[in-house]
């Protein structure tokens, strides 16, 4: 199976997991057969530069590659969406070393990621579409 981790720097067993998934410089792919690392690579990350559509970018990059799962820091809601449509399983991890973070997911030790900033998120003010209860309500004006 192909596990792919977000790299903070150059990649490999020794890097550290990246806190970001999108933007992160490159991934590192570990193949595993059972419990145990057989291969490790690493590819650039495309999303890393870009300047939009970097979460899409890095997830197709991923797809693509053939890995089954993901492991991040935080995956946003763009990525997670064309990971989950590729297949990929998603994981978060603390900023450990790489090697650390794949044996935890083997060992069944990481969470299912929660993508961050989805729907609702937004910095927008909303629409004040609300309907207030007691608009020209209780006038005082009693009938006995």
């Amino acid at each position: 199976m192909k596990i792919c981790v977000a790299s903070d720097s150059n990649g490999g067993l020794e890097d550290t997991v990246s806190m970001q998934f999108g933007r992160c410089p490159a991934f590192t792919v570990v193949e595993t057969e059972g419990n145990s690392i057989k291969n490790v690579y690493v590819i650039p990350n495309p999303g890393a530069a870009a300047a939009s559509g970097a979460g899409m970018q890095a997830g197709q990059t991923v797809v693509n590659e053939g890995c089954k799962v993901l492991i991040a820091g935080a995956i946003g809601p763009n990525s997670a969406q064309v990971l989950s449509m590729g297949g990929v399983e998603m994981y978060t991890s603390p900023p450990v070393k790489i090697g650390d973070a794949v044996n935890m997911y083997l060992q069944g030790n990481l969470a299912p990621a929660q993508p961050v900033g989805g729907p609702g998120m937004g910095r927008g003010m909303g629409r004040g579409r609300g309907r207030g209860m007691g608009r020209d309500m209780g006038r005082g004006r009693g009938g006995w």
